[in-house]
């Protein structure tokens, strides 16, 4: 047995399902994992540091942008 990934467009997606069913083929689907850029790791960082604004309503929050 073989493993293979093939990437299909979005709206292929269910042709290509279909054909692999129709040839016996064992179909898992793997999702991907989407890893944050640097930018967002570096707002994570900062929030779990304690440096986030707190606000006590979203108007609050709108005001302040």
């Amino acid at each position: 047995m073989q493993t293979l990934e093939i990437i299909v467009p979005d709206d292929k997606t269910r042709l290509v399902k279909n054909i692999l069913k129709e040839l016996g083929v064992t179909i898992k689907i793997k999702k991907e994992k989407k890893t944050p850029n640097a930018e967002t790791i570096a707002a994570i960082d900062e929030l779990k540091a304690g440096k986030g604004k707190k606000f006590k309503n979203v108007d609050e929050l709108f005001d302040s942008i």
